[in-house]
């Protein structure tokens, strides 16, 4: 049986080099190369068609979970590595096609036996991740105030979100309104800032 051919991504240098190597030296695994994005993750998966992607959920250009939505479709397996407990990140992934949901700090020898898993068609899911998100207390906002939420963050006018998704500078305060009144909070960057603390966003 040929090894199983592997991609890394990660956009920290020093966990993608320890990846690459560490999970090269186990039996029936081979890492046929590491990309420091989603995108580039992408460009590898296309020219090498491996097995597996594992790809670190948070990196620049494209994030693993973007990637992975790219991914999925062609037939490669995913594993998303995170080190966020957040369940909005997890359902993300999940939603992009993930076959797997694993923490940072998974040790190797863990890590290459849940890859063995994903490629004969098996899903998994880290355990604590897990949990988090059924104890996890429901999301009250709607899609489109999660939306408008995402673009107070990094502190964007009104006038530019509603310009941005196409909508009414008084539909967007209105939105903005409801999420504020159902997070309980004073203003839409702190509703903004509680959305992200709860995981929701």
């Amino acid at each position: 049986m040929e090894d199983l051919r592997i991609v890394v991504a990660d956009d920290e240098v020093t966990i993608r080099s320890a990846l690459v190597e560490l999970i090269g030296l186990r039996p029936g695994l081979s890492v046929v190369g590491g990309a420091a994005d989603g995108a580039e993750a992408v460009d590898l998966a296309k020219a090498h068609r491996p097995d597996i992607a594992l790809l670190d959920a948070d990196m620049p250009v494209m994030s693993g979970i973007e990637a992975c939505a790219i991914l999925a479709p062609l037939g490669v397996k995913v594993v998303i590595l995170t080190a966020s407990v957040a369940p909005s990140t997890m359902r993300d992934a999940m939603n992009a096609g993930a076959s797997g949901y694993v923490t940072k700090a998974t040790a190797v020898d863990e890590l290459s036996e849940i890859i063995v898993k994903v490629a004969r068609g098996q899903s998994y899911v880290d355990p604590q991740l897990a949990a988090s998100v059924m104890s996890a207390p429901q999301n009250p906002l709607s899609a489109r105030e999660i939306e408008v939420l995402r673009l107070v963050l990094p502190g964007t006018p009104v006038a530019d979100i509603a310009k941005e998704l196409h909508l009414a500078v008084g539909t967007v305060r209105n939105y903005l309104s409801s999420a504020m009144s159902a997070l309980g909070a004073r203003n839409r960057h702190e509703a903004a800032q509680l959305a992200v603390k709860k995981g929701w966003m």
